[in-house]
């Protein structure tokens, strides 16, 4: 099963000192591919139920994925993707780690890792939902409003 979603809003001003990410943080890591191969997890918890096979940023600056679910690796995974068919998990969820630093009396966000991104039943984030899945040979299934036509053109799903 093949999954495309929002799973971050646009970033945070560069001049942002906090635990979410900024914008210029999200364009670096899309450009440089460091989101592809990224483990895709349910709930942030248990065995990988698949991979980030791509990611760009729409017109907006929100983060999208496309997401692979191998239904036959795991039962996790068989699970999962039922629940995206069925509505029961229809948000994204991003679980990274942030560095703390503290200088000055003053607490500042360091380095971001992603670690995985999560199917989950509510994110935390506005906005951050699986838009569309697909099974093998079958046609997409739009889970929320379809997106403009020129949203996906370079994605031959």
């Amino acid at each position: 099963m093949l999954l495309v979603g929002c799973c971050n809003p646009r970033g945070e001003r560069s001049s942002y000192n906090g635990l979410w990410y900024t914008q210029d943080e999200l364009a670096s890591m899309v450009s440089a591919g460091r989101i592809t191969g990224i483990p895709v997890k349910i709930e942030h918890t248990g065995s990988n139920v698949g991979t980030v096979i791509s990611s760009y940023l729409d017109r907006d600056g929100a983060l999208q994925c496309i997401m692979d679910i191998d239904e036959k690796a795991s039962v996790e995974a068989a699970l999962t993707a039922g629940f995206v068919r069925d509505g029961i998990a229809a948000d994204l969820s991003l679980g990274y780690t942030v560095d703390v630093l503290h200088s000055d009396n003053r607490l500042k966000a360091g380095e971001k890792r992603l670690l995985e991104i999560s199917v989950v039943r509510r994110g935390a984030r506005e906005g951050c939902h699986i838009q569309a899945y697909q099974d093998t040979g079958a046609q997409m299934v739009y889970v929320s409003q379809p997106p403009a036509a020129d949203t996906w053109a370079a994605f031959d799903l």
